[in-house]
């Protein structure tokens, strides 16, 4: 025997039971009404379900939620939640135990067949994930060898568009990939931010990168951007933070690029701490990882450009860190290779904001030396490079030289005090903001 149903609890159970929506169905409704009303409302299939229990009252709903919801069921919402014998009008009935087992077993089977047809629909079309994909490999590929500032606009149009379908609540085989498209869009924008001179704002890209990663449950995504906040923290003077931010990222690496990132990361970190023996380490780490790595896709690399860590930005690092530890001899000679791959790899490959540091790196080695000739023709280049190409990072990172040279033992010399002008005239000729490049 059949149990009976137990009879609606309120005018707006009764109403939802007499329709053809679920409650689900009868959320997006109200979205959609909300957003062609302007009204700043919303609520949870949760919410709509303990109402129509009566489990919750009207107290304290807003006036735009009141007027949504008196536009979708034609009722005032302290109607909606009257008992239906008490608000109702005669001319709705409330359905009674008459109902035979197969009007009961029918019903059930139309609700199972529209969900399916549901589930077996994309909601989002596929096109405009394939065009958020492709356009995100564009501005990823771009970023490293062009300066333009457009990428920024580019990338907010792209993370509204998908946080928007992201709000418009997709099918869910879809909402892991926009979340990862949604986080990696707002990746990019940390690392412009960064570069503009702006780490607040970069932090902020980056947790809520990490936000998507963590609801997309994706493991490339969430080591890349433990690695973007590693450098954030870094270029913030936090070395501490950077250290602690790297090694959090190791538990989800499962690339090769991945793995040496991240190490390359600890290792430069660690090298502003002064802490030598930690640089070397880690930097045995990302060898160890760059020489064993699986063939594994966690995604993230797919996209290309800023998304990878070839060799040649891995051996920038260990210049940079041996740098910073004073092992002048080691750095330049990894600066010196990464250089070259730089100059003979593709065009398109080619980071001049990580091959204009790793000269700096090889003129502060020079200098080091007393080699003031060498210095000056390491940095050439960078006091060639246009104000576009001149990235925030790269005036912090001339900065001790300029100090170097303006000891006294260089007082007297004339090669020295060309190159001090040098570096002042690239100083003055910095704008305020910083142009987007590829940094580091």
């Amino acid at each position: 025997m059949v149990p009976d149903r137990q009879p609606p609890r309120t005018l707006l159970e009764l109403l939802i039971r007499q329709g053809d929506a679920t409650y689900e169905e009868q959320v997006r409704a109200f979205d959609r009404l909300a957003r062609e009303h302007d009204e700043p409302a919303t609520i949870t299939v949760r919410h709509l379900q303990r109402l129509a229990a009566g489990q919750r009252s009207g107290e304290r709903a807003n006036p735009s939620t009141r007027r949504v919801m008196q536009r979708l069921f034609g009722h005032s919402l302290d109607e909606l939640l009257r008992p239906p014998t008490a608000a109702a009008p005669e001319s709705i009935v409330v359905a009674g135990p008459t109902e035979s087992p197969r009007d009961l077993s029918a019903a059930a089977a139309r609700a199972s067949l529209d969900f399916a047809a549901w589930a077996d629909a994309d909601q989002v079309a596929p096109t405009l994930i394939e065009h958020v994909s492709d356009e995100l490999a564009r501005i990823a590929v771009d970023y490293v060898s062009t300066p333009a500032l457009p990428l920024f606009h580019d990338l907010v149009e792209l993370r509204d568009i998908t946080v928007g379908l992201l709000r418009d609540r997709p099918h869910p085989r879809q909402s892991r990939q926009l979340f990862l498209l949604a986080g990696t869009t707002c990746l990019l924008l940390a690392h412009a931010s960064q570069n503009l001179g702006d780490p607040g704002s970069a932090m902020a890209q980056a947790r809520a990168a990490l936000t998507c990663g963590e609801q997309a449950d994706h493991h490339g995504l969430l080591a890349w951007v433990r690695g973007t906040q590693a450098l954030i923290a870094e270029g913030s003077r936090r070395p501490k933070e950077a250290v602690a931010y790297a090694q959090a990222g190791q538990q989800y690496a499962i690339t090769a690029d991945a793995r040496v990132r991240l190490a390359s990361l600890e290792a430069r970190a660690g090298a502003r701490l002064g802490d030598a023996r930690a640089v070397a380490a880690a930097l045995d780490r990302a060898e160890q990882a760059r020489g064993h790595g699986q063939d594994l896709d966690d995604e993230i690399g797919r996209f290309g450009g800023l998304l990878t860590f070839p060799i040649a930005k891995q051996l920038y690092y260990a210049g940079g860190a041996r740098s910073l530890v004073g092992e002048h001899e080691q750095a330049e000679r990894a600066a010196l290779q990464a250089i070259a791959l730089y100059e003979n790899g593709p065009l398109e490959q080619r980071s001049y904001g990580d091959e204009a540091m790793a000269r700096a790196d090889v003129a502060e080695a020079r200098l080091a030396s007393g080699d003031i000739a060498g210095s000056a023709e390491a940095l050439a280049p960078i006091l060639a490079l246009p104000p576009s190409q001149r990235i925030r990072q790269l005036y912090d990172r001339l900065a001790p030289i300029s100090r170097r040279l303006a000891a006294p033992r260089y007082a007297d010399t004339r090669d020295a005090r060309l190159l001090v002008t040098g570096l002042d005239a690239f100083s003055e000729q910095t704008p305020t903001a910083k142009p987007i490049g590829s940094g580091p």
